[in-house]
């Protein structure tokens, strides 16, 4: 540490190569902490548990008959026909499939809405409709309470909508509606008015759309809404999980040509194409640090030689008076590791202020700190590893040839 005070006069008297360098690293420190913050969320949103089985699950949805079709014998009939098709172990009607991108959500209350606000929770969730065979389907694990019974099952209309229903609920919901006490026998009431008697409680889930705040919070309920389509949720074996929907598919089109069918997938291909944004941001965001290190360690290797070769006549010197080469070696290492440290304090300005506007304009987490000396650490690393190189020469220049130099 005797060194301090000679590296800093010298960094002193040439301000403008030192304060260039510093720039450039506190943008790299600003830049690398909060990618590999926002990697780090990615990665973590990319590793939430789904919840339920997906991989021996699949989907696909079908048309009906005729307007006239009754929706219940209808979803009777094609539950039959898939089922006979080899490797389909249970199929189900379900509106917000898991993943699918398709479905809704509500706020669901543990007062009727006319009983005031004292006392009152509430919690957002997904809204799944299905039938007593979606738990079975989707393998959700029971905490406590029961399935749904098939007489307990409702078709209904838009503008037909049943009075009450029954409800089994995520983990999540139960905790924030229902806290302290048990949510089975309890009635949650839909957006604040439709009562619906909790029977069950499930593990957390990802829902419909994982993307949301309350992805893994919802509600499933024993109704069906009568429309022209529906959506089947097939559970089968996973070696041939790929193939049973398009196999669904030509049973349904074999039996009624007019039968319109689609959105054959299997659960991992819907996993896989939701969560393709988030990969693809990450090898991006990789892609773009490691340029970063790359001409980070170029600047860093040509300014430490560009310095030695102005030092040629002091490392010399020094070398003459009984310097050792590790020494001088340890005086370049110095040098670059202070200006590391100064990198870091304004780096650590620059990414705060990144971080801010991005949460004021996208809505994006802010960042922790420790994210600041992660970064400096990663950049204090390359850069001793890129001046190494220019200091063992400069340790190696004899002191005879580097004064004659002059």
């Amino acid at each position: 540490m005797m060194q301090l005070l000679p590296i800093l006069k010298i960094l002193w008297r040439s301000k403008v190569g030192p304060a260039l360098v510093i720039l450039q690293l506190a943008l790299t420190i600003a830049i690398l902490s909060n990618a590999i913050f926002f990697i780090n969320s990615r990665i973590d949103n990319v590793n939430r548990p789904l919840g339920f089985s997906a991989e021996s699950l699949a989907t696909f949805w079908a048309k009906m008959d005729s307007d006239t079709q009754d929706m219940a014998l209808q979803i009777q009939e094609d539950i039959v026909h898939i089922k006979s098709i080899h490797d389909v172990e249970q199929v189900a009607p379900i509106k917000s499939l898991p993943f699918s991108h398709s479905g809704s959500s509500s706020n669901f209350h543990n007062q009727h809405a006319d009983a005031g606000d004292e006392g009152r929770l509430n919690v957002s969730a997904g809204v799944i409709e299905t039938d007593h065979r979606g738990l079975e389907v989707l393998q959700l694990e029971l905490i406590a309470g029961r399935n749904f019974h098939p007489q307990e099952v409702i078709y209904y209309t838009r503008e037909n909508t049943p009075a009450s229903a029954q409800a089994i609920i995520s983990q999540s919901v139960a905790e924030r509606v229902f806290p302290d006490t048990s949510a089975v026998g309890k009635t949650l009431y839909f957006s604040g008015v439709i009562p619906l008697t909790v029977v069950g409680v499930v593990e957390d889930f990802l829902g419909y759309y994982p993307r949301m705040d309350f992805a893994q919070s919802n509600v499933i309920i024993s109704v069906i809404e009568k429309s022209d389509s529906v959506r089947y949720a097939i559970r089968g074996n996973s070696a041939t999980i790929a193939f049973l929907p398009k196999a669904a598919e030509e049973k349904l089109r074999s039996l009624d040509n007019n039968r319109v069918v689609g959105g054959a997938a299997s659960l991992e291909q819907l996993i896989d194409e939701h969560y393709r944004p988030d990969y693809a941001m990450i090898l991006l965001l990789v892609v773009v640090m490691a340029l970063l290190v790359f001409i980070n360690m170029l600047g860093i290797v040509g300014i430490t030689t560009f310095w030695v070769n102005q030092r040629r006549q002091q490392i010399g010197i020094r070398r003459a008076l009984g310097a050792t080469r590790a020494a001088i070696v340890e005086f370049l290492i110095l040098e670059n590791a202070l200006l590391v440290v100064a990198s870091t304090l304004l780096g650590a300005v620059i990414a705060f202020w990144a971080s801010h506007e991005l949460v004021q304009r996208y809505a994006f987490d802010f960042l922790p700190w420790h994210y600041v000396p992660l970064a400096g650490t990663v950049v204090l690393a390359i850069a001793l590893l890129a001046a190494s190189v220019p200091a063992r020469r400069a340790a190696q220049i004899p002191p005879r040839e580097a004064i004659s130099s002059r």
